[in-house]
């Protein structure tokens, strides 16, 4: 009897481990995420985060905005390769599409074409760093493009479809000409503030029932697939 429960301790402990191991990991991930400025903990975003219906509340917004929703979209632009994910965020004043990216280093934005990025590749020991450039689209012209789609797709061209562009903390963001006004370009850990701002500052729109309705018009087909997965 004795051995078995020798045996029972130590996969207990190796559970345990595990169990530890992974949550830390996660816990990284999350930190390191968009997730941690949406939801108000680690543990409500590891409970939600496996069902769309969870996903689409947050603690943290429905103190700060009341009613909302929250539904994430994959889509792929016109002639682009890799799918963009966005985030959309319904609250009283409207629809607001996040494009999130996770470009480091050197930042330089431009109202049109392509955006740069600069980041140093540590060399190795005795080598000098290497500077690296990099164009990539002009998150702009992909946020505008899918604020079009999601416009046609509700029908309701009364109901304002705002876009925000959102950067990791450590990228440095430089304008190369006059900075865009229209659509904010921020760092991460400034979404709920900006949020805010833009809550305040426009006129409701939207009714609780109606968030709901928006809502379900855009996430029941990715809900059913959901369920039938």
């Amino acid at each position: 009897m004795s051995v078995w429960s020798d045996v029972l301790i130590g996969l207990a402990f190796v559970a345990g481990g595990y169990w530890l191991i992974k949550t830390i990991y996660q816990w990284n991930r999350f930190r390191r995420s968009i997730y941690i400025e949406i939801y108000s903990s680690y543990f409500e975003y590891a409970f939600r985060r496996k069902n769309l219906i969870r996903l689409s509340e947050s603690f943290y917004l429905n103190n700060e905005f009341g009613k909302h929703k929250i539904f994430y979209q994959i889509a792929q632009g016109k002639n682009e390769k890799t799918p963009q994910a966005y985030i959309l965020i319904l609250i009283p004043s409207g629809i607001y599409v996040l494009n999130v990216k996770n470009q480091s280093g050197k930042v330089v934005l431009k109202k049109h074409g392509d955006y740069k990025q600069y980041y140093t590749e540590k060399g190795k020991k005795g080598q000098a760093d290497k500077q690296h450039e990099y164009l990539f689209k002009n998150p702009m012209d992909e946020s505008r493009f899918f604020a079009k789609r999601i416009e046609q797709r509700i029908g309701a061209t009364k109901i304002p479809v705002r876009s925000v562009i959102i950067f990791p903390e450590h990228a440095e963001i430089t304008w190369d000409g006059t900075p865009e006004n229209e659509i904010p370009v921020i760092h991460r850990k400034q979404l709920i503030q900006t949020l805010k701002k833009e809550n305040e500052k426009n006129e409701r729109v939207l009714s609780d029932d109606q968030i709901d309705e928006l809502y379900h018009l855009l996430a029941d087909e990715s809900i059913e697939l959901e369920k039938n997965s």
